[in-house]
């Protein structure tokens, strides 16, 4: 623990703090541009009747801990989809076609804007949920027989077609399935690109 005095704008705030409280809220502070003490004072302002200051900045270490293991936990996920040192979501938002990135499971894991734009969703509600959710895929070989094939390391792309109901609408378009990323038979991810050009 160590003690320090900070004062601010008439304010003194005597705080007996663990070093790692001191070196995170240092580290906030210059994040922010800011010196130790406006921060530590806007923290305390913010506190109101319902916390006392050092719980308040403890808090506010532990919050701004979170949000950088979320962010890490992100930046994992973003490689954990890379193909060959380029990350799948690269290639996926590189597509000028709708494109999406989807697990062995059938999850959605990534978007790139055609995709959203032709479907008309919220990529944050796509995400994560199954493709069968929002698609039904033809081909000549069923989808998870085509997923086992890309599991298994085999390249190659299989043309399919597929139905999206949009409200009020059902839409076919081509589409071509290809594996994306190999890292074991349960880590893959393949890519489903849809071609919306129209076909007289």
């Amino acid at each position: 623990m160590r003690h320090r005095i900070i004062q601010y704008q008439g304010k003194r705030y005597s705080l007996k703090l663990d070093e790692i409280v001191w070196q995170s809220l240092e580290e906030a502070a210059a994040e922010e541009g800011l010196r130790l003490n406006q921060l530590v004072a806007s923290i305390a302002d913010g506190a109101g009747g319902n916390s006392t200051v050092t719980g308040a900045l403890r808090l506010f270490c532990l919050r701004r801990s979170m949000d950088r293991v979320r962010q890490l936990e992100d930046q994992v996920r973003q490689l954990s989809l890379a193909s060959r040192g380029v990350p799948v979501t690269v290639i996926a938002d590189a597509c000028p076609a709708p494109c999406l990135v989807v697990s062995r499971a059938q999850a959605v894991l990534h978007a790139n804007a055609a995709a959203l734009r032709w479907m008309a969703v919220d990529g944050k509600a796509l995400i994560g949920k199954s493709i069968e959710h929002y698609f039904q895929i033809k081909s000549t070989l069923p989808l998870a027989d085509i997923v086992e094939r890309f599991a298994r390391g085999e390249a190659g792309i299989f043309p399919a077609r597929i139905v999206y109901l949009r409200p009020g609408r059902v839409i076919m378009a081509r589409a071509n399935l290809c594996p994306a990323m190999i890292a074991g038979p349960d880590d893959l991810a393949y890519l489903v690109l849809i071609d919306t050009v129209e076909r007289g």
